[in-house]
Formats: C-alpha cells, structure tokens, sequence
C-alpha cells in the first residue's frame, strides 16, 4: 500500500527568542480558505517563567510555513495583565480572529476579539465582546462556505458561569451577540470544559465539551439562533491523571472534534487513561451526530494494528482536522523514552485516515527529534513542582496537507516549530542545473536551471529550446517549465509559478542573494522596497502528473510592457513548481537550508527544494575595441538577511587574470546607508581612493553591513587591445555571508558578438558579455 503520510518532516522554527524568560507554549493555527498559503497561528509567550508572567504572540506566513513573521504585541486594555488560550479563525473572506482569554492576576476575566485583516500581520484593539469572573477555555470557528446561507459567521463558545456559553458575529466582527436576540454569553449547557466549535460545510453547527465523565455537544441548524439540548457522544471516559508517569508537566484532558468533507461526518478525539497509559480514543458519526460509533459507548482506540504505540509511551494533546481532500488527521505528543534511553522525551506523532475516519492505520512522526519537556520548564502558576508545556498544540489542513504547530525545547528554550505533511505524497521536481538528480542540496550552477525556458510565442510544448529575450517592446515572451514527479504518489494540481528577481525599480543590477523562500511568493513581499525587486508574473493552469512522469507546463505569458529594453536590466527568473500533495515543498527533498545556527532564517531556497529553480535569461551586450572598458553593477545583500558581514569575491578565472580590474560601491539611494568596508576581510585588493584594485587572480573584500541591507557595487574590467574573444572567457563575482555561506554568484561571459548588436555601435567591433546569476 502506497504511503498515506510519511515521517519524519523537515522542522520549520517559528520563533528565535534569545532569552530564556519568553518561552512559548500552547499554540492554535489556522488556514487562510482565500488563499492556502497563508496561515496564521498563536501561543503564549512568557516574560517570567517561574511567575507565570505572560500573554499572546501572534504569527503569519504567506508561504505555506516556509518563513513566519511575528505580529507586534496584541493591546490590552486597563487593568488587564495579559490575555490566554488563543484560538484563531477565519471568516470567508480572509478576515482572521483570534479569540482570547483577558485576565487579572491568576482569575480569567473575559472573552476578547482581535482581529485581522491583513492576514495576520496586524491586529485591531481587543473588542471585548463578554465579561465574567470564570469565562475560560474558549474555542470559535467561522463558516467559509459561500454557499452556505450563513456564510461569514463566527462562532465562539467557553466555560463560565452558567456551564458552557456562546457568541456569535454576523457582521463580521463588528457586533457579537447570544442566540436569537440575546447577548453575548447564552448559557447553552450547565456544564462544561474545553468546548470544541466546529462548522460543517451545510453551515449546521456543532461545541462538542466534556461534561464529567461524557463528551457532549449540541447542534444548531439555524446559523446559531438557536441550539439543540445537550446529546452523548461517549460515556465513561477516564480522564489523565494530573501528571504524566515520568512528567511533572499538567495533563488536562480537552477534546478535540473535526467535521469531514461530507458534511455529516463528524469525528471527536480525546486523551483516556482506562489502559494506565494514556491513549488517545475516538467517536465517530456519519449521519451529523445522530447515531455515533464510539466502541461500547466510551469510544475507540484511535489507532489498531502497527500503528499503535509502545507500552511505555504515553498519548496527549490530540487535535483533529480535516483537508478539503476528506483525509482526517490526528496529531498528538507522544511521551516515553526515545531510542534505548531511559529519560522520557517527546516526539510530534501524526496520524491519517482515508476513510471518513473509519480507520488511522498511517502513522508518521513529525519531529526531526524528540524534545525533553523539563528544559526551560514553565512554572505552573508559579507552581515549581507543575510545570507548563501548553495545555494544546495546533493542527491546522489545507489543499497543501496538515500542519502541526507545537512547542519544541531542541534550541534550549521553549519556542514555537511546525512542518508540513503532505497527504499521499510526491515528489515534485525542477531541476536547478543540468547535474541536479535530485539530491537535496543540490550540486551545479544554480543559475541555469535548463528546465525553464523563454519563448517568443507559443511553442514550448514542441520546441524545448529557450530563446532569452528579444526585448523589442512588442513581443510577449512565454515562459515553460520541465516538471517531472520522483515521488511514490501521483502529483495533484500541479502547476509552474514565476516570478522575475530583479524588477526594473533596482535600476537593473543582478543580485547574489535570491535564496530565501520569501522571494518566491509574493504575498511575502510587504514593503515598497521588496516589491519594487519582485515582479510576480503568475501561474500556470494545473495538471496532475503521474509517478515518474515528465510533463511542459505553461505557458506563462511575460508582456513586452514589462520586458526593458536591452542594456538597461538583467532579471532572474524565480519558479516554483507546486502540488497540493507536493512533498518536496516540506519533506526531507523540501528542506530550506538554516542560514545560520540559532536562527529562524531559512536561505539556500533553491539549492535546498527540489521544486525551485532559479535561471538567468538575459544578455548584458558590450562592445569590445581597443582597451574596451565593461561594466557590472551587481547588489549584494538581501531585506531578509540578519547577516552583519558580507564579503565580495571575484575570480577572474586564468585568461582575465592578468586583466586590471575595479570594484566600487556605488553610491547610496536616499535613506541607504554605505556599507563599511572591513580591512581584517580583504584579499588580493588593493584599496585606492573610493575603490579596490583587484590585483590576484581571486580577489576578495569585505563589508560590514546592517541586518536586512542591500548594497549596489559595480565591476569594471579593462579589457586590453584585441582581446582573444574566441576561447571562452568567464569570470565569476561570489557573495559569502559571515565568513561561512556562500549565498549565490554571477558569472560574466564574455562571447563575440553578432552583427544585430554591433548594429547599435556601428564604430565598435561587438562583442557580448553574457551574465548568469
């Protein structure tokens, strides 16, 4: 049997806090249903671990969990000391909330909505939508269908006084209020702990909660004007002890419940320890909660066969979710001791059904590592003897897979990790250089990508052969991409998407750092500075691609209007290949490369992912006479970079290398500030004025630079009279970041010219100088 999932992912780092005091712990994360690729996702963050001092941290990615950003801190209103237990949604349009818990001292005081609009980069004033000493445990969920009749509804439910209690907004968070006409805070059942809200696609909603020693719910039809009484799902439940065996973190049993892809399929899961190890079991029903499978009444093992875990490991903290697919997935910690060791470490397990949940015999552990829990431990409301790990972790689906987001103590400090597991898995695959087998890291010249070429009209599908750019002002060019699948499953709605690096807004300069994710999906592209460097060119129409087949995708169309005329610009195509399945955009062949230890950025993008390329297309034409003088102006550095030193390489190569050479910085835009030039980094230059005379076949100076810089040098070569243009002649200009990573490089190549360039300096005998970058 083909896998379903597999095991482990490449671990993504959300947080890089530097202090110990802010750890990071019990985390929601949810799916954009406007856009896949952006998800927005919360967790606690301490400022005193051993007080219990904290509030919430806001996160977003609008690259599928490839780079995260964290939002500025939520506002509190007076007399508030924090807010807790975030849950986020969305609402059918993008709008993201997240619901949270305000309190004073150690009390829960309220229910807050912050919201969202900008998909998780910022967030509103807290709109305080109920107030009541008790209120805790929240959970929402909003209705995206548009067909539904309530679509654009969110739902809240929480424990407080009066048992369980709900709100809703039907104005987009403008207004809250209870069912029918009441306000905010109906009391629908006297009991309740940890409500689950979950919407199905018929628009009928349903708060799953435990209620002693049952798991409940009610049911409402009408858009939540009005619910169902209460109704069993299973009965008899056991309930984990405060502590794990082994674990001194606190174990609350809460539920969790999803709705499947067929609107009457309901699945709820919870931790029990009737077995004196904590398992995770499960209900299941198929006729919206009519009738549930729950084994003899107090539920199933969730997982039978090789699927089941060891005696001596312990399941907590499930979450259920479902992708539009119909493919249920479960996530859970699993505690016990790892590999023949004796001390009890946690790993990140996720499991999957492919059958309404009927069964989970997949399995696959998500974590690259378990993680030991008693590392920079949390004090349980200052308790040393409980510590805190979170009471949840998130889980989130999509088109694109599942997403677990959880807290992982491998960096020595509680913070916030996350990956993503594709459902039947392939492998999608562009190559980055004609040596590239797909190997991650990929070996070669990352600029050639030959799987992506350029025509002049539309024939990539039956002549493979790229045409670089006219750049008359009037043909569109087309872009095709060479995709093939090395995976074990058929790829799904695969599609080529490409951007263009180096935008004529940088006054047409190659770079030597299109390395990070970022620069390949323009929802990440927030400022004016790096959407001036991006031009997204779009996607082409999706295919499915067979195991081990090979198929042309495109065309892409590149308008004349955006296409400069020659001599002013040198742009990198950026592409992607992408699947909803796709592996290698989050399995070990998908794993983006740290750019240094302790950090949370991720460079490398292409020589790290099997599904991204880089090439250039473009002709930098010159004209060779007697002493010809050529010019490239290059930028070096990159908005995403936290690096402080880059150091700037030339090698002439033996046929340039007793040519005299120049490099300069050129000169600052307004605002920039000049980089400073670093004497302990420099090789075979020779300082002279304003520039450096490169006087060694490999010759190198350095800069000290600020996090984030871009800097705008230029290489002048002299050529000498009647330079030999017909042996191959390169050189190559490299860009090491902080002494150790090598980010990317241009190559000059000097080639004789053709008489449709010598035509605009008819005086000159042409040549051309080819830049690949």
């Amino acid at each position: 049997m083909l896998p379903l999932i597999l095991g482990p992912r490449y671990n993504i780092r959300v947080t890089c806090d530097a202090s110990p005091s802010n750890d990071r712990s019990e985390s929601t994360i949810e799916v954009n249903p406007t856009n896949p690729y952006n998800m927005v996702a919360s967790s606690k963050r301490f400022t005193d671990p051993h007080t219990y001092a904290f509030s919430l941290a806001a996160y977003s990615t609008f690259d599928a969990g490839r780079s995260w950003q964290e939002a500025a801190p939520l506002g509190l209103l007076a007399g508030w000391d924090g807010v807790s237990d975030p849950t986020v949604v969305f609402d059918d349009v993008g709008g993201a909330y997240l619901v949270a818990l305000p309190f004073q001292g150690p009390e829960p005081m309220a229910i807050a909505v912050y919201k969202s609009t900008d998909g998780g980069l910022t967030w509103s004033a807290p709109n305080l939508i109920h107030s009541a000493p008790g209120d805790d445990k929240q959970s929402a969920a909003g209705d995206t269908n548009p067909g539904s009749p309530y679509h654009g509804r969110v739902y809240a439910a929480w424990d407080g006084p009066g048992g369980l209690l709900f709100g809703r907004t039907i104005d987009y968070g403008t207004s809250w209020r209870g069912t029918g006409a009441n306000p905010v805070g109906t009391s629908l059942a006297p009991a309740s702990f940890g409500p689950q809200v979950v919407v199905a696609a018929d628009s009928n909603v349903y708060i799953f909660f435990i209620a002693g020693a049952d798991i409940q719910f009610v049911k409402s039809t009408d858009g939540g004007d009005s619910f169902s009484n209460p109704a069993t799902v299973a009965s008899g439940i056991t309930g984990l002890p405060g502590q794990l065996p082994g674990g001194t973190f606190r174990t609350p049993t809460v539920a969790t419940a999803c709705v499947g892809v067929n609107a009457t399929d309901l699945v709820v899961a919870w931790a029990d320890y009737r077995q004196g190890v904590a398992r995770i079991y499960y209900a299941r029903s198929n006729n919206g909660g009519a009738v549930w499978q729950a084994g003899s009444g107090s539920g199933m093992p969730l997982m039978s066969g090789g699927a089941v875990s060891a005696p001596d490991q312990h399941e907590f903290q499930p979450q259920l979710a479902c992708t539009p697919q119909g493919d249920v997935g479960c996530d859970f910690y699993l505690f016990g001791p790892k590999g023949g060791g004796t001390t009890p470490l946690i790993d990140v397990v996720l499991t999957a059904s492919a059958d309404n949940a009927a069964t989970f015999v997949d399995r696959a552990t998500v974590t690259e590592m378990p993680w030991d829990p008693t590392v920079d431990a949390v004090w349980a409301h200052g308790d040393p003897n409980v510590t805190f790990i979170g009471d949840y972790f998130g889980l989130a689906a999509s088109l694109l897979g599942f997403f677990p987001f959880w807290m992982d103590t491998r960096t020595g400090t509680q913070e916030m990790f996350t990956a993503r597991v594709a459902v039947r898995p392939a492998n999608v695959y562009i190559r980055d250089s004609s040596s590239d087998t797909g190997t991650v890291p990929s070996p070669g010249n990352h600029w050639e990508a030959p799987d992506l070429i350029v025509r002049r009209q539309q024939d990539g599908n039956a002549v493979w052969v790229d045409q670089d750019l006219l750049r008359d002002g009037v043909t569109d060019h087309f872009i095709y991409g060479k995709i093939s699948n090395l995976g074990p499953n058929p790829a799904e709605n695969v599609t080529l998407a490409v951007t263009v690096g180096n935008y004529p807004a940088l006054d047409a300069l190659p770079g030597l750092e299109f390395r990070y994710p970022q620069d390949w999906y323009p929802g990440d592209w927030q400022t004016a500075a790096v959407q001036q460097r991006h031009l997204y060119l779009g996607e082409s129409a999706p295919m499915n691609l067979a195991v081990g087949a090979t198929r042309i995708f495109g065309p892409i169309r590149w308008p004349a209007a955006q296409i400069p005329q020659e001599g002013t610009w040198h742009p990198c195509l950026l592409a992607e290949a992408r699947g909803d399945n796709n592996d290698s955009a989050g399995g070990l062949d998908g794993a983006p490369l740290l750019v240094s230890p302790g950090t949370c950025d991720y460079g490398s993008y292409f020589w790290g992912d099997n599904n991204v390329c880089q090439r250039n297309l473009s002709y930098a034409h010159v004209f060779a006479d007697a002493e010809s003088l050529i010019e490239l102006p290059f930028i070096i550095g990159s908005p995403y970079s936290h690096t402080k030193l880059i150091e700037v390489f030339v090698q002439k190569g033996h046929r340039l290398e007793d040519v005299p050479m120049i490099l300069e910085v050129l000169p600052p835009r307004k605002g920039e500030k000049p980089p400073v030039p670093d004497g302990n980094h420099m090789h075979g230059a020779k300082l002279t004025g304003k520039h450096w005379n490169l006087t060694h076949r490999v010759a190198g100076v350095g800069f000290a630079v600020e996090p984030g810089q871009t800097v705008r040098l230029k290489l002048s070569v002299k050529l000498p009279t009647a330079f030999d243009l017909d042996a191959p002649t390169k050189l190559t200009i490299f860009q090491r970041n902080d002494g150790h990573v090598t980010t990317g490089s241009a190559t000059l190549e000097l080639v004789r010219g053709h008489a449709e360039h010598a035509s605009h300096e008819p005086k000159q005998r042409a040549s051309s100088a080819r830049k690949k970058g």
